[in-house]
């Protein structure tokens, strides 16, 4: 392991004479820019998280081919992240980097990666090769504004969750809302979409192509209603409206729903209310 502490990376530094398998520049506050590591080829761990200073990483960090942990995280001035080709990789950290507009493309299939967060990051949209992340199996994320469209290009996602993004929305592909939706992975169980701007526009024909889901959450929504072709959702067993307080209509109940919760719906009218109080939960 070397790490290089709080110190500055001076030019006259080389790395080539080392055969590093963890090299840490953590809290390097004089850190700009991450060099040519290409001549570590034994490099398994990479970390420069909270490296306030950097603006560069040089693109040889995504050819490492025996790079398992990548960690960038709270790099506040960074804007630009380089492409990735890492096999080995287990581990990908790119949370709160504050000035990091566009996730790095993903140039071939990765199947390492199970768990992947992206808290307060400015991205708008996911790059189409997201999907190469094959082995994903639980996403979270924390940002203003990400296209669905892109998520769902993720063949075997079971687990995704939407945290606190103010401008996050359902939002229609160029070639139409039912071919987004169909992209919707079949294996997709959980889905939570917490404290958003999600409005009843999530409610279009793709919302249907969440019918195999077993978690729906839609906390802190501006949603007004739940449609009807939610008695279509056979599979929705646990279903969370709470604080969804311009909720006021419930116009179906999925069949084999166990656990209901919407505390703090202060505009549910009373016939939403007799809907559920009807059934036998």
């Amino acid at each position: 392991m070397y790490s290089i502490g709080s110190y500055f990376f001076s030019p006259l530094f080389s790395l080539q004479n080392f055969n590093l398998t963890v090299l840490n520049f953590d809290k390097c506050n004089y850190l700009t820019q991450i060099p040519n590591l290409s001549d570590l080829l034994n490099l398994e761990v990479l970390s420069f998280e909270k490296c306030t200073s950097l603006l560069a990483v040089h693109d040889s960090i995504g050819f490492l081919n025996k790079l398992k942990i990548l960690k960038a995280e709270g790099c506040t001035k960074l804007s630009r992240f380089p492409p990735l080709n890492l096999t080995s990789l287990e581990e990908l950290e790119l949370s709160y980097c504050s000035s990091l507009e566009n996730f790095p493309e993903i140039l071939g299939k990765m199947g390492n990666i199970r768990e992947l967060s992206l808290f307060e990051l400015p991205i708008k949209e996911l790059p189409v090769s997201f999907h190469n992340l094959i082995g994903l199996q639980e996403l979270a994320i924390q940002c203003d504004f990400v296209q669905l469209g892109s998520i769902a290009l993720t063949p075997e996602l079971p687990d995704f969750r939407v945290y606190k993004g103010k401008g996050w929305q359902w939002v229609k592909s160029e070639e139409g809302e039912e071919k987004v939706g169909s992209m919707v992975s079949p294996k997709m169980h959980k889905f939570w979409v917490l404290s958003c701007n999600l409005n009843d526009d999530f409610f279009s024909a793709c919302f249907k192509q969440l019918a195999q889901v077993s978690d729906l959450r839609l906390r802190e929504s501006n949603v007004t209603f739940l449609p009807e072709c939610i008695k279509e959702f056979h599979s929705l067993s646990s279903l969370d409206v709470n604080d969804c307080k311009h909720l006021q209509e419930i116009r179906g109940v999925p069949p084999n729903l166990k656990y209901f919760r919407a505390i703090n719906c202060i505009s549910l009218t009373s016939t939403g209310s007799s809907m559920l109080l009807n059934q036998v939960l």
